[in-house]
C-alpha cells in the first residue's frame, strides 16, 4: 500500500475510469498547449531564413541550410523524447522538461534579436558572418530549440493517446477523434503564427524580430502552463521497457541465431560427409 501511495499518478485502466480521468476533458488541455506551442514553432520555421539572412547576415544558401539542419534535428530528436518517456520518465513530466528547454532557447533567441551587440557585423564573401560570443549564443539557442521542441513532439501525442482505452469500444472511437482534433489544433496555431507573428517580426524594416520571438516565448510558456494544469485529469502511465530496446533485442537475437545456424549447418555438413566416406570405405 505504501508503494502505491508513493506514486498516485500511476494508475491502471479501471481506476482511471473510477476516478473520472482521461477522455476529451483531459485532451482539451493538450489541444490548447499544441495550438499555443505550434503558433511559435511553425512561425519560426517559416521565417527564420529571413532572420538569418537579414539580421544575422548569412548568405541565402547558408541561411536555408541552417534552417533545414534545425528542422531535421528537431524532428530527429523526437526519438529521444519518445525513448525517455517510454523508459525513464512518464510522458507528462517529459513534456514539461523538454518544454522548459524549448522556452530557454526562445528566450536566448529573443535576447540576441534585441541586443545589437550580440549580432554580427555585415561581411563580404562569407556564408556566415557570425563569430565569437554571438556565434556561441546563436548555435546554443538552436541546439536547445531542436532538443526541446523535438522532445516535446516525441512525448506529447502519446500522452494524449493514453487518455483513451483501446479495449473500450467507445473510447477507441474517441482515440481516432483525438488525432483529428490534435491536427486541427496544430493547424490553427500554425495559421496564427504564419500570419500574425511573421507579420510582426518582419514589420518596420526587420527591426521587430525580437517582438516576434517574445510572442513565441509567451505563447509557449502559457501553453505549457495549460498542459500542467491538466495533470489532475490525465491518465499517466508508468514508464516501462522502450520499444526501441525490444527491437534491438530482436535484432541481436536474430543475428546470434543466424551465426548459430551457420555453425550448425557447417557441423552437419562435416558429419554427413564423414558418414558417406565411412559407408563407402566400409
Amino acid at each position: 500500500m505504501k508503494a502505491e501511495e508513493a506514486k498516485p499518478e500511476y494508475n491502471n485502466l479501471n481506476p482511471w475510469k473510477l476516478q473520472g480521468k482521461g477522455g476529451f476533458k483531459a485532451t482539451s488541455f493538450i489541444y490548447g498547449m499544441v495550438a499555443l506551442e505550434n503558433m511559435g514553432f511553425v512561425a519560426n520555421m517559416v521565417s527564420l531564413v529571413l532572420y538569418f539572412w537579414l539580421k544575422l547576415h548569412f548568405d541565402i544558401p547558408g541561411a536555408a541550410n541552417t534552417l533545414t539542419n534545425l528542422m531535421g534535428s528537431a524532428f530527429l530528436l523526437s526519438v529521444v523524447g519518445g525513448f525517455i518517456s517510454d523508459t525513464y520518465n512518464n510522458r507528462f513530466h517529459t513534456c514539461l522538461i523538454f518544454g522548459m528547454v524549448e522556452i530557454l532557447a526562445l528566450v536566448l533567441m529573443t535576447i540576441q534579436a534585441h541586443d545589437v551587440k550580440l549580432q554580427p557585423e555585415p561581411c563580404v564573401g562569407k556564408s556566415s558572418c557570425i563569430t565569437g560570443r554571438p556565434a556561441v549564443m546563436f548555435y546554443a539557442s538552436l541546439c536547445l530549440l531542436a532538443l526541446g521542441s523535438g522532445g516535446v513532439r516525441g512525448a506529447l501525442p502519446p500522452l494524449g493517446a493514453d487518455q483513451f482505452d483501446q479495449e473500450d469500444p467507445k473510447e477507441a472511437k474517441g482515440l481516432a477523434s483525438y488525432f483529428n482534433w490534435l491536427l486541427l489544433s496544430t493547424v490553427s496555431g500554425a495559421l496564427v503564427g504564419v500570419t500574425v507573428i511573421v507579420y510582426i517580426s518582419t514589420n518596420k524594416n526587420n527591426h521587430n524580430w525580437w517582438k516576434g520571438f517574445l510572442i513565441t516565448v509567451v505563447g509557449a510558456s502559457v501553453g505549457f502552463i495549460v498542459l500542467a494544469l491538466g495533470k489532475p485529469f490525465y491518465r499517466i502511465q508508468a514508464p516501462g521497457e522502450s520499444p526501441l530496446i525490444r527491437i534491438s533485442q530482436v535484432y541481436l537475437l536474430s543475428v546470434t541465431h543466424k551465426h548459430a545456424r551457420k555453425d550448425f549447418n557447417a557441423d552437419y555438413t562435416v558429419h554427413a560427409f564423414e558418414l558417406v566416406v565411412s559407408i563407402r570405405l566400409g
